[in-house]
């Protein structure tokens, strides 16, 4: 299955080196500057504990790009997905898969309206990486793992097909038959994570450990899950649960990826994680103020870095 890895950062330069070095037909489309890096070094991924690994990897810009691909694996930051939508048209044929691993779900939208409904896939990574200085992408917590499947819950012979892609590969992969709720329950947990580290300036744990710091972060997520149920996909148990106990555990070291882009004065992805969220609380009439509040902070904070 020829697959194309579109971004080669904290996601996709992750679960794009571990399919290569499962021996998967694999190539990278990079921005030149990242093409040259990775020329000289390869991937190199650094465990969380444990070792780092160099794994030689193909790559092409967006000048070189031809197709057609059997897989587009689309793992660029919600930021760049309009240029990213317009780089990997020519890699796109008639049976081309598109597997998006975006935050949010703005983005589905925009791809079935450029490539057409029936090439998209819904999906969902759980990974805790990020991109340094050096190229290295370093794991930041242990686990990784990928749920994609047809956004109607359907079988079919494509999603068996990136199964069977996936199986050799150093992560934890699966096919989901209800792939678009678990893509709104991530939503839910980035939104209400996000939300409350950025707005109340620290992981889960040291919010928990300062009074009424417990109350302001319940508050958060009945927020965000009011958005989410009103939208149509009220949170199951279970993802509730999963929340629960990464924001209200005492001495959590929780942080999303969007607090880690915030300290570190990295650009952010802001709209699609909390501001879109944010939009269709306002459609709702829903009381939404700590999640605008934190929408407004990031806002402002990259005004300014801008």
């Amino acid at each position: 299955m020829r697959t194309l890895v579109v971004g080669a950062g904290a996601v996709g330069g992750f679960f794009g080196g571990c399919l290569a070095q499962s021996g998967a037909d694999v190539t990278f489309l990079v921005r030149p500057g990242r093409h040259n890096q990775l020329a000289q070094s390869g991937i190199r991924i650094a465990e969380a504990v444990g070792s780092e690994v160099a794994i030689p990897v193909l790559t092409v810009t967006a000048a070189e790009l031809s197709g057609p691909y059997d897989l587009v694996l689309l793992a660029t930051k919600g930021t760049a997905l309009g240029a990213a939508v317009n780089d990997i048209a020519p890699a796109v044929g008639a049976e081309t898969v598109i597997l998006p691993l975006l935050n949010g779900m703005r983005h589905l939208n925009v791809l079935q309206t450029r490539f057409g409904a029936g090439r998209v896939l819904g999906g969902v990574c759980l990974v805790a990486t990020e991109l340094q200085p050096d190229g290295v992408i370093r794991q930041v917590a242990p686990g990784a793992s990928i749920a994609f499947g047809e956004l109607d819950g359907s079988a079919s012979d494509r999603v068996r097909a990136v199964e069977a892609l996936f199986a050799p590969a150093d992560f934890e992969s699966r096919v989901s038959e209800t792939i678009v709720q678990e893509m709104w329950e991530k939503w839910f947990f980035m939104a209400a994570g996000g939300s409350a580290t950025i707005l109340l300036g620290g992981p889960a744990g040291a919010i928990l450990a300062v009074e009424d710091g417990p109350a302001i972060i319940e508050q958060v997520i009945e927020q965000v899950a009011a958005v989410i149920a009103a939208e149509g996909h009220p949170v199951r148990a279970q993802a509730r649960a999963q929340v629960a106990a990464a924001l209200t555990t005492p001495g959590s070291r929780f942080a999303t990826s969007l607090y880690r882009d915030f300290r570190a004065g990295r650009r952010t992805e802001v709209e699609p994680i909390l501001g879109d969220l944010y939009t269709r609380a306002l459609a709702h009439a829903l009381d939404a103020t700590l999640l605008g509040a934190a929408t407004v902070r990031l806002r402002v904070s990259e005004a300014a870095a801008s």
